[in-house]
């Protein structure tokens, strides 16, 4: 199994703790990936010529992730600062993102061409090269991250060339996210933090409850882990009900530290 995550590698910064961790969906994918015990994982993406990038690339080599296709780049490391509320869930501020080196990187023809051997592309919504990605895409297994911040709207317009539509949502959200997953033929995975996850597919909906921790530390990384281990189990067995009992797992154990990775 070959997994590509793109192309969000950040630092979380942690401005109440004076407190600096590497992040972003695609390098928290890609580690849960290699948590996971799959040996062939990569990333595709750029930081810039900083100390955040430096950071980003220590910790690719630690986990041996290799990064020939991760680029430095004139531009700042992209960044998030992160708050932490009482619960232990984060929020962000409004100038929380800076998007820097991500928001300006686009992957080269020998990056496409890197990626047709890959068996799973993992991106979240906000990339630049979303629209590309999909126009591209082969058969390899396909799954976006849509956040909690993408419009229903926006969803549809995309999901007919993604195999794994992932979404943080509500509760209110699951009746709108059934039709969507039932209108396209598509999987639809809706994460609610406390309140478990639901997979929308073939016309059925399957439950998942969140596994109970005695402390939340901190909920950023959790979607990433869940979504790494849900499409690796997904990919090997094609059972839903254990794709979602995997990424449960995956998820509460990110929710014992601060940061999105260890």
């Amino acid at each position: 199994m070959k997994i590509t995550a793109l192309t969000s590698c950040c630092v979380d910064i942690y401005p109440e703790l004076d407190k600096i961790y590497v992040g972003g969906n695609s390098l928290n994918f890609a580690t849960q990936c290699k948590l996971s015990g799959i040996s062939n994982v990569s990333i595709i993406g750029a930081v810039g010529n900083d100390r955040h990038g430096v950071r980003i690339e220590q910790h690719l080599d630690n986990c041996e992730i290799p990064r020939s296709h991760l680029y430095r780049i004139d531009k700042a490391t992209a960044s998030n600062k992160i708050f932490i509320n009482q619960q232990g869930d984060r929020y962000f501020k409004a100038d929380s993102w800076n998007g820097g080196a991500f928001d300006v990187f686009r992957l080269s023809e020998n990056d496409w061409q890197l990626l047709e051997s890959s068996d799973i592309i993992a991106m979240p919504a906000g990339d630049p090269n979303l629209k590309e990605l999909l126009k591209r895409r082969k058969d390899q297994l396909v799954i976006i991250d849509f956040l909690d911040y993408f419009t229903l709207d926006f969803i549809e317009q995309m999901i007919d060339s993604i195999d794994i539509t992932f979404i943080s949502a509500n509760e209110e959200m699951l009746a709108s996210l059934n039709a969507l997953a039932m209108k396209s033929g598509k999987m639809i995975v809706a994460t609610l933090g406390s309140k478990g996850s639901v997979a929308f597919y073939d016309k059925l909906s399957h439950f998942q409850d969140a596994i109970d921790v005695d402390e939340i530390i901190d909920t950023t990384g959790c979607g990433d882990a869940f979504q790494a281990a849900f499409a690796i189990e997904w990919y090997r067995s094609v059972d839903i009900k254990k794709a979602l009992s995997k990424g449960a797992i995956a998820a509460k154990n990110v929710l014992g530290f601060m940061g999105g990775v260890e």
